[in-house]
């Protein structure tokens, strides 16, 4: 194949039918009609030496050559976009562009309503995906098109930007009105508590205050295990049960529960922020991961 005699324009059709497999889908994709596309399959076919798309039944399927060039092809793909707008200007106030954040459901939380009225309030036209933690697919989203950066904690991830956006401490949480809620929370009143316990892997009993209360020679009753920190304060603030949770996760609930610190040392964590370094001199990309790391550090 010699490229002098193709062009780009190719290339983002071959993408295009080997991500949909589909020469009517690929078209619409780029907004041509499906006798072009047939026409740049066609040129493909002849470029390659290989059919690219072969029938299946009453579908098209990619040939094992057509698999073996998707990935290196759209990560050049991916580099000649982000070179076309590392060298364009960007305009908040008149972008559409979508960000997408990867974070668990805690910083979701935290983050979430400034973030948002931060971004509408300098780019109005832009949207905002908050997007789930998949750690086996988010380096997939931020290499793509997915996802502008993520919010995590322990992801190492070698090839990855970084740097530490929040470090978070854990406290208790009761009802208002609870009969421990105007006592200073000893360890002996801790331990004979009911509790919930947060297991994000679900199903879970046994979590990171177990283990230091275990070094201390206690131990404490878990009669309930979530999946997720989120539903943790309404049950609180309807029983006797007491929760650990993040403090700044705690802040949000004030109106309905108590917060006090825990009665021993529970290791607090950070919340790294990470992105793909394709991004790095991205216009969008920096205004959008200056707005989020200014954001963090004011919570």
């Amino acid at each position: 194949m010699d490229m002098k005699q193709g062009d780009l324009g190719l290339l983002m059709a071959l993408d295009a039918l080997l991500e949909h497999e589909s020469v009517s889908v690929a078209a619409g994709r780029l907004g041509i009609s499906q006798p072009a596309m047939s026409a740049q399959l066609k040129r493909l076919r002849y470029l390659f030496n290989d059919p690219l798309l072969t029938p299946s039944g009453r579908h098209l399927v990619a040939t094992s050559r057509a698999r073996a060039l998707q990935g290196d092809l759209r990560r050049h793909l991916q580099d000649l976009d982000a070179l076309v707008r590392e060298n364009n200007a960007f305009d908040a106030a008149t972008t559409r562009k979508t960000f997408g954040l990867i974070a668990t459901d805690y910083v979701h939380a935290i983050v979430a309503n400034r973030l948002e009225e931060q971004v509408r309030s300098s780019a109005p036209m832009a949207r905002l995906a908050f997007l789930p933690f998949e750690p086996r697919s988010m380096w997939d989203a931020m290499e793509g098109d997915a996802a502008e950066l993520a919010l995590v904690t322990g992801m190492n991830l070698p090839d990855a930007r970084s740097r530490t956006a929040l470090t978070e401490t854990f406290c208790v949480i009761m009802r208002s009105g609870h009969p421990l809620g105007d006592r200073d929370l000893t360890l002996e009143m801790f331990c004979a508590a009911r509790h919930i316990l947060i297991s994000p892997e679900g199903g879970g009993f046994v979590g990171a205050v177990d283990k230091a209360l275990s070094r201390l020679g206690a131990s404490r009753h878990v009669s309930v295990s979530l999946p997720s920190f989120l539903l943790a304060p309404a049950l609180v603030a309807q029983s006797d049960a007491l929760c650990v949770v993040p403090r700044r996760l705690a802040s949000l609930y004030s109106e309905t529960t108590i917060a006090r610190s825990p009665p021993f040392d529970v290791p607090g964590f950070s919340v790294d922020m990470l992105w793909h370094p394709r991004r790095h001199n991205d216009p969008a990309h920096i205004w959008f991961r200056t707005k989020i790391a200014n954001l963090m550090k004011k919570l």
